[in-house]
């Protein structure tokens, strides 16, 4: 087998070196598009009993190798629709928006698991009620030309700022907003999960677009646990962290990462998605911290052993919603963001630049009623946002439950 796979890879080489211009592109679509088949396909033979669907309610459309919050959210609003008896099929499209190998994330390979809900190839004659799009940048670049899949209704989920905080272009909301009327027929309508990502797509004044009335929020699968805490976890200050080990999501210097994630025996910082970012620019991973990779613990364990979560990111960076904030606020985490993400959380959370974190957490460490207070507020904020939240914006758009 081996040998086999590695003589397939010497002729694909070969034919690469030998093709140029339009005909590379052509190639490495349909190279992209094949994985995307064996990907899909390797996901239907683990589903007992699988046939395939000609039609389904709703389908949940991005490139399932994407590990963090989009796959998440996916699986999360695959896992209520299950429940409420909606049939769910997800498409998966490879595309631009990763490198990552052939795979489903193992938010995906879980969500297959929910009745109702399967695999569908992107190549397969399947139609679909509502197509739910998540992440712009997949349709943008999709190697599969999807003309066999047709739907009544199309959303675009933009999960993701269209513009960051230095001016950058991450996806074109005309383009996009063209290439699904393209491809499905019907004029598409945006759905920002945030105030932070529609201000963004407002800022390329693409003024054509239908965009939706209410933020599409990123929800939880079933009623979030918030069992109130009743004090500290240890006889000092936890402050820590979980988030995809990428260079945006930590400060930029040295001083930022240090301001807000100490290196003191006074304090004790956890790190739940690795330290290769912080690593490359102070040094050495300090001593006060403890880290664990991306995926060694699940995030609901992790956080009761914390007091603190503590996000603070590379200054161009803007998070659209946070999936990991979220978590944190269920878990009962005081939460400490950076000042814009307050029209998205508001009261459930504090803010902070990097040099302000250790006083705002000093200061709610001396006072425990106050940080038990607070604590609860985040719970409460978190509870908002369970399964019904999700499934009344699909009865808006005419889905309901059986």
């Amino acid at each position: 087998m081996m040998g086999k796979s590695y003589g397939l890879r010497r002729r694909l080489g070969r034919i690469r070196q030998r093709v140029t211009g339009d005909d590379l592109d052509m190639l490495r679509n349909r190279v992209a598009e094949l994985s995307g088949e064996v990907s899909t396909l390797a996901a239907q033979l683990r589903q007992s009993g699988w046939q395939p669907p000609a039609a389904a309610e709703v389908g949940l459309l991005s490139d399932f190798r994407l590990r963090g919050g989009t796959t998440a959210s996916i699986a999360q609003e695959a896992q209520v629709q299950s429940a409420a008896g909606i049939s769910t099929a997800l498409i998966h499209v490879q595309s631009g928006v990763t490198n990552s190998i052939m795979g489903f994330s193992d938010h995906i390979r879980s969500a297959l698991e929910f009745p109702g809900v399967c695999a569908v190839s992107p190549r397969s004659e399947t139609h679909v009620r509502l197509l739910i799009i998540r992440h712009p940048h997949v349709i943008a670049t999709s190697a599969p030309t999807l003309e066999r899949l047709t739907a009544d209704q199309v959303v675009v989920v933009a999960n993701h700022a269209a513009v960051d905080a230095e001016g950058s272009w991450h996806y074109r909301v005309a383009l996009v907003d063209q290439r699904a009327r393209e491809k499905f027929g019907v004029t598409p309508e945006w759905a920002p999960i945030s105030p932070v990502v529609r201000a963004s797509i407002l800022a390329q004044n693409h003024r054509d677009i239908r965009l939706a009335a209410d933020d599409w929020v990123n929800i939880f699968g079933t009623v979030p646990t918030t069992t109130p805490r009743t004090g500290f976890v240890d006889e000092k200050p936890v402050i820590g962290r979980h988030s995809r080990p990428e260079p945006e999501k930590w400060p930029a210097t040295a001083g930022g990462i240090l301001a807000a994630y100490p290196d003191s025996s006074d304090y004790r910082v956890e790190v739940l998605g690795g330290a290769e970012i912080p690593e490359q620019i102070l040094g050495a991973v300090p001593a006060a911290w403890h880290v664990q990779p991306f995926g060694a613990e699940e995030p609901a364990a992790f956080l009761q052993r914390i007091d603190f979560w503590v996000y603070m990111h590379h200054h161009s960076w803007r998070e659209a919603f946070g999936r990991a904030i979220m978590e944190a606020l269920a878990a009962g985490c005081v939460v400490v963001l950076p000042g814009y993400l307050r029209e998205i959380f508001g009261e459930a959370a504090l803010y902070a630049e990097p040099s302000e974190v250790l006083a705002l957490v000093n200061r709610y460490w001396e006072d425990q009623e106050a940080y038990l207070e607070q604590s609860r507020r985040g719970q409460l904020f978190a509870a908002e946002h369970g399964p019904t939240r999700h499934l009344q914006r699909l009865q808006e758009l005419g889905v309901s439950a059986s």
